[in-house]
């Protein structure tokens, strides 16, 4: 009986063994830090919002030349139409490439992950100790020209 206890458990040890969880952590803050492309992203994002400023400062001193109130009523509601499509297409184009840098970003946590035989992958804020820290390779992969 001590015997088949013994080789039921050394079996429940083993199969625990084999299907045990392997816990990957990223610093998703570090990761969006040293990743290029988000420097590339943020600066085409702010050039769109300067151009936004600029045709506001523009349109100020268009303003101030117009002479009678029906010129400025006009100018105000064309101008008024016509930086709401610029605001909204920076939206847009902000939503957008947030949303690549997002699903790129899982997409190299996830292919890290597979790579390093990781089953799970948290954020390393929730983990108080232990687990397998990917934040490098993560940041290699997205950065590494061969991977895209």
């Amino acid at each position: 009986m001590k015997k088949f206890l013994l080789a039921g458990a050394t079996l429940l040890m083993m199969f625990g063994c084999a299907n045990a969880e392997v816990i990957g952590i990223v610093d998703f803050d570090k990761i969006v830090d040293n990743y290029t492309k988000v420097k590339v992203v943020s600066n085409e994002i702010s050039d769109k919002y300067a151009e936004i400023q600029r045709y506001t400062l523009d349109k100020e001193r268009e303003y101030k030349k117009l002479s009678t109130p029906l010129e400025r009523k006009n100018f105000e509601e064309a101008t008024a139409r016509e930086l709401s499509k610029k605001q909204e297409a920076y939206l847009k184009l902000k939503e957008k490439k947030e949303a690549e840098i997002d699903l790129a970003i899982k997409n190299a946590i996830k292919q890290v992950a597979i790579n390093s035989k990781v089953t799970t992958v948290v954020e390393k804020s929730v983990v108080f100790f232990g687990g397998v820290d990917l934040t490098d390779k993560v940041v290699k992969q997205l950065n590494n020209p061969a991977s895209k």
